[in-house]
């Protein structure tokens, strides 16, 4: 039974009948050219040859005369797809009809034998494993009875017999040996066929999984941003043929970095996870959920009606708390939302993203959970934008100046400094308000290098006031930001080196809101600028986050009533009883008073009477370039000498 199986698969090897596949056209089309090329020059000095040498001119000219007429339009047929089996057929009958007038006409006995087995082995290489089979037998049954048989002709060569015995074991032999290795080329390509197919499974299977991963987030399964580009499209147009409306909701999760960074990498993923399946099942099938980036969600809501407020948006679709214990940890998440709607805010993918992702910064500005787009929202987060590029390019090229506002002694009169204030005059806006790159520069980053330059700046102006003669302090406000840089020590020290200033000549304004949060680091910073001998002020005091504790237990050295009370503090009683209190309170705990924003001569006479210590505003001066300053500080100081000699 095995040796049955064992023969049948080598008759079928042999016969070309296990190929799993044939040559395709772009693989049969040089070999056709090619033998082209081969046989033309080679059948005309094989007919040259018989013509002139062998003594068989007939046969000769007509292969000759078969090979140009047959190669010529095997040539011309080959150039064409569809017809290139045809000019294979013609080469191959050209070939076989060569050699079966060879034999007839003797031309076998002659120059022939030398080449016409040949044949089997062109064949299988023109036609490929089947083909090539199928013909390579015909040519054996040809050449087998044109021998044995040619001799009925009467213009047939009559061979000798053991030449025609010699013959055709010749051509079995040959035909045997293509055959044979017509077997052996078949297992050997059906074995590349097999390993070529596994290899094409495993790159598509692996061409699947990348693209699964460049569509899809890894830890939540959801799409990414970039499939979500498709989905939305798609969203859309179904949208306008149903008639519906479509929400983009962008979500930011607050602090996940912080979180993860605690919880670690495993539990983070089961967290986002986690976070995913509460906010996708909150949604249902009218949504689907993307994650684009770490600690961020895109939302696409189906909506009937366009008509619909934040408070129906956190009832109906975003209605989910982001509350979980991990490895026994309990987490809360917070999230800022930001909304476009379509057609209401745009009507392609990328223009609804954009306008959603705007919302969400607007809310995170705002300190707000949610927020719809606004274009007048949009119009004034783009000009922050505009600006905090402009004020890094100022910063760098020395686009910003310092003025300075006299600092009034309101017992002597006299004046003994300036508060420093930076001033910006960009080339193509204009003016720009401190009130309006001072919260900029707070939220991007850029108040250290700011704060820098204008301690730098003071620093310097200071000096020279001092080598000029003026005995003057310069006061200077501090971020709250700054004040947890611990670098900022360092670089104070540095400067009131580099200038030989005294510390106690420089007042340094810790804004009161800064002061709410009373960390570590804050404290810690505060205390070593009191050791180095700066003169600390609180800023802005009563206006906000007023505490007393802040007071007893910071090095501060004088307080700075915020300027609302003396706009109203000439008519209005309470507001003098504050302003009243806050000076005796400073005075009880030792420190100086420092009132802004006086601007008529009553405030100045109400706030002597309370006994303040400084005075500050436009009564006495505006803020003033520094060589503007210099000449108004001393003709100040001439004049009150004037008043007093009087």
């Amino acid at each position: 039974m095995r040796l049955q199986m064992l023969n049948s698969g080598l008759l079928k090897g042999m016969l070309g009948m296990l190929a799993g596949h044939e040559l395709s056209v772009s693989e049969r089309k040089p070999h056709v050219r090619h033998m082209i090329y081969v046989a033309l020059p080679c059948a005309l000095l094989l007919g040259l040859a018989n013509f002139l040498q062998s003594g068989y001119p007939l046969s000769g000219l007509i292969v000759a005369l078969a090979a140009v007429l047959i190669l010529v339009a095997a040539f011309f047929l080959s150039s064409q797809d569809k017809l290139l089996t045809m000019a294979e057929s013609l080469l191959l009958l050209l070939a076989l009809g060569a050699n079966i007038t060879l034999v007839l006409l003797g031309g076998i006995a002659g120059s022939g034998v030398l080449w016409i087995y040949a044949f089997p082995f062109l064949a299988l290489w023109l036609k490929g494993q089947r083909q090539g089979a199928r013909w390579s037998l015909l040519w054996l049954l040809s050449m087998l009875l044109s021998i044995w048989a040619g001799s009925e002709f009467p213009f047939s060569h009559v061979y000798d017999e053991k030449f025609m015995v010699q013959a055709s074991v010749a051509m079995l032999l040959y035909g045997g040996i293509a055959l044979a290795y017509n077997f052996s080329h078949s297992q050997l390509k059906e074995k590349l066929y097999v390993s070529e197919q596994g290899v094409q499974a495993k790159n598509r299977d692996y061409l699947a999984r990348l693209e699964q991963a460049a569509y899809q987030d890894g830890a939540t399964g959801l799409p990414n941003r970039l499939r979500l580009l498709d989905i939305l499209n798609r969203e859309i147009s179904l949208a306008q043929e149903r008639g519906h409306t479509l929400l983009v909701a962008h979500i930011r999760l607050k602090k996940m970095f912080e979180t993860s960074t605690i919880i670690g990498a495993d539990a983070s993923d089961k967290l986002i996870r986690n976070i995913a399946a509460t906010m996708t099942a909150a949604v249902g099938s009218r949504g689907i959920f993307a994650r684009i980036r770490r600690d961020e969600f895109v939302c696409i809501y189906r909506k009937h009606s366009e008509d619909i407020s934040a408070t129906d948006i956190i009832k109906e679709i975003l209605a989910f708390r982001l509350e979980y214990k991990i490895n026994d940890y309990a987490i809360h998440i917070d999230h800022t939302i930001g909304i476009a709607s379509y057609p209401r805010h745009g009507q392609e993918a990328e223009t609804l993203l954009h306008k959603a992702a705007q919302a969400m910064l607007q809310a995170q500005f705002a300190n707000q959970s949610l927020v719809f787009f606004d274009e007048r929202q949009e119009q004034q987060f783009n000009r922050k934008q505009q600006l905090f590029v402009q004020l890094h390019e100022a910063l760098q090229k020395g686009g910003l100046s310092l003025h300075y506002q006299g600092l009034i002694d309101l017992k002597s009169g006299a004046v003994i400094g300036a508060e420093a204030l930076a001033r910006w005059i960009d080339p193509v806006s204009g003016p720009i308000a401190p009130a309006e790159f001072i919260p900029i520069a707070e939220k991007s980053g850029l108040i250290k290098p700011l704060t820098l330059w204008v301690m730098r700046e003071a620093f310097g102006q200071l000096a020279r006031w001092r080598a000029e003669g003026l005995n003057l302090r310069v006061s200077i406000n501090l971020s709250a930001r700054c004040i947890l840089d611990r670098q900022l020590v360092d670089d104070l020290h540095g400067m009131l080196k580099e200038f030989n200033l005294p510390a106690e000549y420089v007042v340094l304004e810790l804004n009161e809101a800064g002061l709410a949060d009373e960390t570590a680091t804050a404290m810690e910073t505060i205390l070593s600028l009191h050791k180095l001998g700066f003169c600390l002020s609180i800023d802005d005091f009563g206006a906000g986050h007023s505490s007393l504790s802040y007071l007893k237990n910071l090095k501060i050295d004088e307080l700075k009533i915020d300027q609302s009370f003396m706009r109203t503090m000439a008519t209005d009683a309470n507001c003098r009883a504050i302003v009243q209190s806050a000076i005796q309170l400073a005075h009880n705990l030792n420190l100086k008073v420092v009132a802004e924003g006086i601007e008529s001569a009553r405030t100045e006479q109400q706030l002597q009477e309370m006994g303040c210590d400084i005075g500050q505003g436009y009564y006495f001066c505006k803020p003033m370039p520094a060589d503007v300053f210099n000449q108004w500080a001393r003709s100040w100081q001439i004049n009150r000498r004037a008043v007093l000699q009087a």
